[in-house]
């Protein structure tokens, strides 16, 4: 059995799933974790009988069992990144979307200062896998960063995530929708990609996410479809300093919606959309003087 073998069955058994190029995709950083080999000695010897194929095979073979029924190639890895951060994941926590790293860059721009390092208090509500703290921390290494969640076992991801990151993150384990912060600082900058996609959107969407990754982390009432953005305004209200700043990841079709929640608080709000042109962000300022 050689490389292309293995390949050519990756390529059969997953062509209702993906493009032959996301095939490649997935098979080659699977042959680079499994042959322990860089991508281009694995291409340019595609044809040769390695000695390392016979333990690895059971592995391709487990992967592509699990790939077949859907499962999100992420969760077959265990990892993913973010941004420049290797990330752990499983079906405990959402797999972080680019347009969350944007979400990320945005902050980071608004308080990158060379002549001042940001060294305040950052909060991530909904923390998940860690990926907005764990980046937020990287870029500002001065800041006191609290990371909440209201699972227990995405914030044994989350922990694991920092650790191996070598960032340094407060994390808590808080359903925000039944309870206040008054245990945590004022905050300058507030930050949270909650649960945004009404349950009736649910069959629209690729089995890939809706019946692998948590619902928890997803899925909101559809007569309620705002109903975290509602509490994450009164927490603001109550923790963030002033000029501190809420970052939001929004959906594209709620935006004006969810707008007008900060908009009644906190007055001028600006949105942002993500790089397929989708209504994905927002931001809200605090005035100089707290309401």
């Amino acid at each position: 059995m050689t490389i292309q073998d293995i390949r050519d069955k990756f390529q059969e058994r997953l062509s209702d799933l993906y493009t032959k190029d996301e095939i490649d995709t997935i098979f080659f950083s699977l042959a680079e974790t499994h042959l322990r080999k860089d991508k281009n000695i694995i291409r340019a010897g595609l044809h040769e009988s390695w000695s390392e194929l016979k333990d690895a095979e059971k592995h391709f073979d487990f992967a592509l069992t699990n790939l077949m029924t859907g499962t999100p190639f992420q969760y077959v890895m265990g990892e993913t990144q973010f941004m420049d951060h290797k990330l752990f994941v499983n079906p405990n926590v959402l797999i972080p979307r680019p347009e969350t790293e944007e979400l990320a860059e945005w902050i980071i721009q608004d308080y990158t200062n060379p002549n001042n390092e940001f060294d305040g208090n950052i909060l991530d509500i909904g923390t998940g896998s860690g990926a907005l703290a764990i980046a937020l921390k990287a870029a500002f290494p001065k800041a006191s960063v609290h990371a909440l969640d209201v699972s227990p076992e995405a914030l044994e991801v989350a922990k694991n995530n920092a650790m191996y990151n070598h960032t340094k993150i407060n994390f808590h384990e808080i359903d925000i929708l039944n309870t206040f912060l008054d245990d945590l600082p004022y905050f300058d900058i507030i930050v949270s990609n909650p649960p945004y996609i009404p349950s009736s959107e649910k069959a629209e969407m690729q089995e890939q996410v809706s019946k692998h990754e948590p619902e928890i982390a997803l899925f909101v009432p559809d007569e309620d479809p705002t109903v975290f953005y509602n509490k994450i305004n009164q927490l603001a209200l109550d923790k963030l300093k002033p000029k501190g700043a809420v970052y939001l990841e929004i959906h594209q079709n709620l935006m004006e919606e969810t707008k007008k929640i900060f908009e009644f608080s906190f007055g001028k709000v600006n949105a942002k959309k993500d790089i397929s042109n989708n209504w994905r962000m927002l931001k809200v300022q605090q005035p100089f003087t707290c309401k």
